[in-house]
């Protein structure tokens, strides 16, 4: 009884762990995902007195001169356009307790364990902000109807509204502004219908980007049948493997191929995106896009015959056509993106990332990213200029976790442990928090009308 003591109002899950009978005094490292995408972001940091909201800005290029002047006349004066993208500051964290004294007589150091598990969560959230702001960015625009429309409707409902709410128009605007008739959005509807979107009504008010109303300026003029694709003038390419126009065209053969990530490659080089600063570009793949790969003809060809080489000795694509492969099971799919929200008798739409992730024939999307230099920001808030001279009860510093033998990098991610405020003072409280933003430039200035192209997605079956 008095051994109960110890652990009264204890919860259940962790007064188990109290030893009864003989336990190994240790707790394992259990399975833990890849964490790449925060590597792809730039950092820079916010600065002091400059409010949470920050527009970032890029000017446009100057047209190449190809003409003499004429004797006589001046140079007429040019114009640069300029456009802005915004980074909004936002404080992530979560916090555990421990009580002390069942950490003591637990079958391992309970506060230690509670700790490497909140520097693990630490990790993967900052893994996940990134990667949904920017598959949310590279996957905006296109979308498809989820009712058919009446020639008469001058509104339509989409599946989602991501890259239908604002607008950046060369020349007349610089940053974003909602769609409305004064800054309209030229989108095509099903073939050929094209109308401006001047309004937005999301059916979750807490899911801006999530399904919901387009109002349009006109009539659509006919009938359009449903799942029919939607898309924005300003969308950012998308490859999707076997062609078409919607995520409803794959089926379950149309696997990821080496051509594939060469075409995306190309794209951007075409733009005048650079490679990243280890003079490739980044492809973040998933183990089954990995999987499909080596079903591909052309890369069976590329090997055959040397089984020493590195890719089937050890199973990873390593770097192909200027291309580093990079085995992310975080990319997204329909079981690690969020809250999902049916968009047809199959199909189904993921808050995260902001676009289906299984389409109308039920199959499972997966998307690899391919991504160029300057893809992405991160604008941090150094967490150490809150301290004044009243100091801190307890401690402040970072996490060093690691899971398997893997370094889980926490980079600028703040370790709190309080001391204890309890009346018997033995309740420890570990916190991590982070100031930080993910802001996706665009360029919408420079070359072809698409908002984003420092990135391209490439859509495939995960069911082949």
């Amino acid at each position: 009884m008095a051994g109960e003591s110890l652990v009264l109002g204890v919860p259940p899950t962790v007064t188990n762990l109290v030893q009864q009978g003989l336990l190994e005094r240790a707790f394992h490292d259990g399975l833990f995902p890849n964490l790449m995408f925060r590597a792809d972001a730039t950092w820079e940091d916010w600065g002091e007195h400059s409010g949470t909201e920050l527009y970032m800005t890029r000017r446009g290029q100057l047209a190449p001169v190809t003409k003499p002047l004429k004797a006589g006349e001046d140079p007429v004066p040019q114009k640069l356009d300029y456009e802005q993208w915004v980074a909004r500051l936002d404080r992530y964290g979560a916090t555990i307790d421990t009580h002390m004294p069942t950490s003591v007589v637990a079958n391992g150091d309970l506060f230690l364990s509670n700790v490497k598990a909140l520097g693990l969560q630490a990790g993967q959230s900052l893994n996940r902000l990134p990667r949904n702001a920017l598959y949310k960015a590279y996957l905006s625009g296109h979308t498809l109807l989820i009712a058919a429309t009446a020639a008469l409707d001058t509104s339509i409902r989409v599946a989602s509204l991501n890259g239908f709410t604002d607008v950046v128009i060369k020349g007349t605007t610089v940053r974003p502004a909602a769609i409305s008739s004064a800054t309209p959005l030229s989108i095509t509807i099903g073939a050929s219908t094209v109308r401006n979107a001047i309004g937005f009504q999301p059916d979750n008010p807490d899911d801006p980007f999530g399904p919901g109303s387009l109002l349009l300026s006109a009539q659509v003029g006919s009938i359009i049948a449903i799942r029919s694709p939607v898309l924005s003038s300003a969308r950012p390419q998308v490859i999707r493997c076997g062609g078409g126009a919607s995520i409803d065209a794959i089926g379950a053969s149309d696997t990821i191929t080496m051509q594939d990530i060469i075409i995306a490659c190309n794209r951007m080089r075409k733009m005048n995106v650079l490679p990243h600063e280890d003079g490739l570009y980044h492809a973040h793949i998933s183990t089954d896009g990995q999987t499909q790969f080596f079903t591909d003809p052309a890369f069976q060809r590329l090997t055959q015959g040397n089984p020493e080489n590195a890719a089937y000795q050890e199973g990873f694509l390593g770097k192909i056509s200027g291309v580093g492969f990079y085995l992310n099971n975080e990319t997204p799919d329909s079981l690690n993106s969020g809250a999902l929200t049916s968009t047809g008798s199959l199909a189904n739409y993921a808050e995260d990332i902001g676009a289906e992730v299984v389409n109308e024939s039920g199959i499972r999307i997966g998307r690899v990213v391919v991504t160029g230099r300057g893809v992405m920001y991160e604008k941090g808030l150094d967490e150490s200029k809150f301290l004044t001279e009243a100091g801190v009860q307890g401690k402040i510093g970072e996490f060093a976790v690691t899971n398997n033998g893997v370094s889980v990098a926490t980079d600028r991610i703040r370790l709190v442990i309080r001391a204890p405020q309890n009346r018997t003072q033995d309740e420890v409280a570990a916190t991590w928090t982070i100031s930080t933003s993910f802001p996706i430039p665009s360029d919408v200035v420079s070359g072809t009308p698409e908002r984003y192209k420092r990135a391209i997605v490439i859509e495939h079956s995960l069911d082949a």
